[in-house]
């Protein structure tokens, strides 16, 4: 049937010229080999990452594999009386990313402890402090993270804060980029760490103009410390990594390296169980591959 096109105040133009630039004629049926896709995605924004048709409005799958992009009329001919059919209704399809380093367990860890990573400012951080050692008076240390360095001149907080705070018990904060840690003094008096110190490889003590630290260990520093830290227990490790789900359950991410397994020696049986409850296969060294998915975001 011929396309309406009386509107077009292009249209006697074109006549004369043949088709514009970038038209095509509905495909024909093309041939199938073997049996239909088990997956066929229509009217989307898939991108494909070739170069030669970077983005398609359709996609089957079969067997775990893409057998065909195109068109939604090229791609209607895959479709059997047990594929699944996913209306994409213009949404976008990318590429699962392998992610080399997601700190599933230990971000995961963070949420349930002293966690600053919606607060900005050192007075939020202080109150957040008070309120969480009040309410947990029987641990030992008070450990936390996402603190952020713009918060505090040249990225550098003190202990004399924390230990308005809390006085009588160690506090350990990682930062939110976790390459630098705020402790107190009580938690520096721990360490042994003091003006005569010496900063360990890679790391840095922050100290004031007398030598004296001040309350900020940098990279390598944090691990002076990280030893007297209280192994976390079954509940807070099998807890732990089911906050960060929801990104790997939406099928962002084909495979997931876990990042900081030597900080969770130990508890990698519990993390590998957690993980395959989630859906991801684990190889006992820290890696994880998306077994969840299965057709829905090959």
């Amino acid at each position: 049937m011929t396309p309406m096109v009386a509107a077009d105040p292009t249209h006697r133009d074109r006549r004369r010229a043949g088709p514009a630039p970038g038209w095509h004629p509905a495909p024909v049926r093309p041939h199938l080999s073997g049996p239909p896709a088990d997956l066929v995605l229509l009217n989307g924004r898939i991108e494909t990452m070739d170069s030669a048709r970077p983005r398609v409005e359709a996609l089957a799958a079969r067997e775990g594999r893409i057998a065909a992009v195109g068109t939604d009329v090229e791609i209607r001919p895959w479709i059997g009386p047990r594929t699944r059919v996913v209306e994409l209704r213009g949404r976008t399809v990318t590429p699962g990313f392998g992610d080399a380093h997601a700190h599933v367990t230990l971000s995961g860890l963070e949420r349930l402890r002293c966690d600053l990573t919606d607060l900005r400012g050192l007075d939020r951080y202080l109150e957040a402090v008070a309120t969480y050692a009040a309410g947990h008076p029987a641990e030992s240390w008070i450990v936390g993270a996402g603190w952020s360095m713009t918060d505090f001149p040249g990225g550098i907080p003190a202990a004399a804060d924390l230990d308005r705070v809390v006085p009588d018990r160690p506090v350990f904060l990682d930062s939110r980029d976790g390459h630098s840690v705020w402790v107190n003094s009580r938690a520096l008096e721990l360490a042994g760490i003091t003006s005569t110190t010496v900063d360990p490889a890679d790391g840095r003590i922050e100290r004031d103009a007398d030598g004296h630290p001040i309350g900020t260990l940098q990279e390598n520093a944090k691990y002076l410390v990280m030893p007297l830290l209280p192994a976390p227990d079954t509940d807070q490790v099998l807890e732990g990594p089911m906050l960060p789900r929801r990104g790997v359950g939406f099928g962002i991410h084909a495979g997931v390296h876990r990042a900081g397994s030597g900080l969770l020696v130990g508890i990698d049986l519990r993390v590998g169980v957690v993980l395959g409850w989630l859906g991801l296969g684990y190889d006992g060294r820290g890696s994880a591959s998306n077994q969840r998915c299965g057709g829905e975001c090959r």
